[in-house]
């Protein structure tokens, strides 16, 4: 069993100097000396039977064998490891809460879950839905998804993406208004669809310069979102949000016979200060990571 021992320490040894050509930074890597590594090798050497490494004066390199036993050894202590990361994934349990407004849990977190589930199988998962920002310890929330340009004070903060208005429609309501061939005078006829303490059809058209009556003809929704759901059933125009209307656009769904609208705010991933590198909160946050 020492010997086997050994023999694992030193293939990881030699893998970590053959991926950097270097014993002073292997050794800093392994927190080691220099002169640990370089004995290391030795009696890796002598155990394989032939030479790992060309030692010149001022550079290290791998000979034929080195570098064939290198790229041999390299692909099985990724696989290891990745089954390492596996099972432990699988293992870890717990459950977590998550708060986002309708909209972005709707749109973009609970059609991702299925992921989470598949890598995280012990893990329960509380999604709560508010349009205001929440109050981590009232609620009990371990993590939630803000869109705005105010960042909360006290809590770990971490942008996850930028946002940008586009108007969407059906291409079969585009094609009833003949939008894409007639522009802007085709705003004086469509259906615009609001949402309710929104405004950004108004920020829109100043942005543009349109001069129109956003409200010549309009249906107004409670939720954001449900304008969205009116203009995939050709009820109007929605102000799509880009991030949570590609997927319809590229699937034809939706199509954009306006220009969009950049904005300065950002959707970003919040908990209380320090919460982060808890177990469970880094766990779904590394998850996010992987989503992006």
């Amino acid at each position: 069993m020492a010997n086997e021992q050994t023999l694992l320490r030193n293939l990881h040894t030699f893998n970590v100097t053959a991926k950097t050509l270097s014993f002073t930074i292997a050794a800093k890597e392994l927190h080691l000396t220099q002169g640990a590594v370089s004995h290391r090798i030795k009696v890796l050497e002598k155990s394989l039977g032939f030479n790992l490494f060309t030692r010149g004066t001022r550079k290290l390199g791998l000979t034929d064998e080195g570098a064939r036993f290198y790229q041999t050894l390299s692909k099985s202590l990724n696989t290891i490891f990745g089954e390492i990361e596996d099972i432990k994934s699988t293992e870890m349990s717990g459950e977590i809460t998550v708060a986002s407004s309708p909209y972005f849990a709707s749109s973009w977190l609970v059609p991702r879950l299925k992921d989470f589930k598949r890598r995280y199988p012990n893990f329960n998962v509380n999604i709560l839905v508010h349009e205001e920002q929440q109050q981590f310890q009232k609620d009990q929330v371990d993590i939630a998804f803000y869109y705005g340009d105010q960042k909360p004070a006290d809590c770990f903060v971490k942008p996850l993406f930028g946002e940008r208005y586009i108007p969407v429609c059906t291409p079969e309501y585009a094609q009833q208004w003949d939008l894409f061939d007639r522009g802007v005078d085709g705003l004086k006829d469509v259906n615009l669809l609001h949402a309710l303490g929104s405004n950004v059809w108004e920020r829109w058209a100043k942005h543009h310069q349109y001069d129109i009556d956003i409200f010549n003809s309009f249906y107004c929704v409670s939720h954001r979102g449900l304008d969205l759901t009116g203009a995939l059933n050709s009820l109007g125009l929605a102000m799509g949000r880009y991030y949570f209307v590609q997927d319809h656009i590229k699937r034809g769904e939706l199509v954009c016979p306006y220009p969009a609208m950049n904005t300065d705010q950002t959707y970003d991933l919040v908990c209380l200060s320090g919460h982060e590198e808890r177990p469970k909160v880094r766990t779904f946050i590394n998850w996010i990571d992987s989503q992006l």
